[in-house]
């Protein structure tokens, strides 16, 4: 069974200012169409595979290849170097 991440959210929990969780949605590609009871199998046994498992999850950081400075986004990479590495005329 194979999948495809489709959706990744962000909710706060209720009356917890500082806790939230994370949602994934993940699309599952067979190899052949499955019907509902098929469907529901591959539920119980994501569930059973996944579900209360301990996962650690790393903060994503773009480095700069130029100087090595950690950025959290793509386009924060992207406007460090544009602005601190472009060539000045």
């Amino acid at each position: 069974m194979r999948g495809v991440v489709s959706e990744i959210g962000l909710e706060r929990e209720e009356g917890r200012f500082h806790s939230f969780r994370v949602k994934v949605g993940i699309t599952l590609r067979m190899e052949n169409s499955m019907d509902y009871e098929e469907g529901e199998r591959a539920v119980k046994r994501l569930r059973r595979e996944l579900l209360g498992r301990e996962v650690e999850l790393e903060a994503l950081t773009y480095r700069c290849p130029i100087c090595g400075r950690g950025f959290n986004s793509e386009m924060g990479l992207k406007i460090h170097i544009r602005r601190s590495h472009r060539e000045k005329p």
